[in-house]
């Protein structure tokens, strides 16, 4: 009677350091997710071939942004045909980072200590530590509440930690309205004192100038193209 009563115990135990033990690895989104199958994971992860880096890229324009309950700062963006994630501290100091091959859109969003980055076009949630080892990847399901997350908290450019508000945004004036992306990160606590935590606004400034003399040049090529055919068949 004695065995089976040690038995009993020691399965009950068994159990609870089990489900203690997966509650502590699993990832922990706001997307319902399926199991990735392992080949499926390898295939993805060797296609991504995310690094990290000790480095601080240099400063840019940027689609995404997370903060933990601590207080860093996960900033996403792209360069070239890279995608970057930098890493800030809650003054701004820059961490770590991450690169890696993408063509698609990306989110992030902080998991305590690990950063999930959310692929868009692949419905991926896949989390990495601050090492850039894999601790897990899920597949996203197709439902409504999913795509109704992506824009209410992946890609919302206002989020509120504890009484801290974050908000991505421009400061390029009027030039505004050309802007795809955000250039500064500002922080305002319960008192209305805001703090910049993150600021690409040089970049986007000259890339934005460059786009508007392109589509000028592009706009007078056209105009002038369109004169010429015009005088052409007047004159005949």
């Amino acid at each position: 009677m004695k065995l089976k009563k040690v038995i009993f115990i020691s399965l009950i135990i068994s159990l609870i350091i089990f489900s203690g033990s997966i509650s502590a690895f699993a990832m922990n989104t706001g997307f319902s997710t399926r199991e990735m199958n392992s080949e499926d994971q390898h295939t993805f992860l060797s296609n991504i071939n995310l690094t990290l880096i000790s480095d601080e890229p240099q400063k840019s324009t940027f689609t995404c942004f997370d903060v933990s309950e601590s207080g860093q700062v996960a900033i996403g963006f792209a360069n070239d045909q890279n995608k970057y994630i930098s890493v800030y501290d809650a003054n701004g100091k820059f961490q770590y980072g991450y690169v890696f091959n993408c063509n698609q859109s990306f989110g992030v969003q902080w998991d305590s200590a690990n950063l999930i980055i959310y692929f868009v076009r692949s419905d991926v949630a896949a989390s990495f530590d601050s090492n850039g080892a894999n601790v897990e990847s899920r597949t996203i399901e197709d439902t409504a509440d999913n795509n109704s997350y992506w824009n209410r908290c992946v890609f919302s450019k206002e989020k509120t930690i504890d009484t801290n508000r974050y908000t991505a945004k421009n400061n390029m004036g009027i030039l505004n309205i050309f802007a795809s992306s955000y250039s500064q990160l500002l922080k305002t606590d319960s008192n209305g004192n805001e703090t910049i935590i993150y600021d690409g606004g040089t970049t986007q400034t000259a890339q934005t100038v460059l786009f508007i003399i392109a589509v000028l040049i592009f706009a007078a090529l056209v105009t002038a193209l369109v004169i010429r055919r015009f005088l052409r068949a007047k004159r005949q």
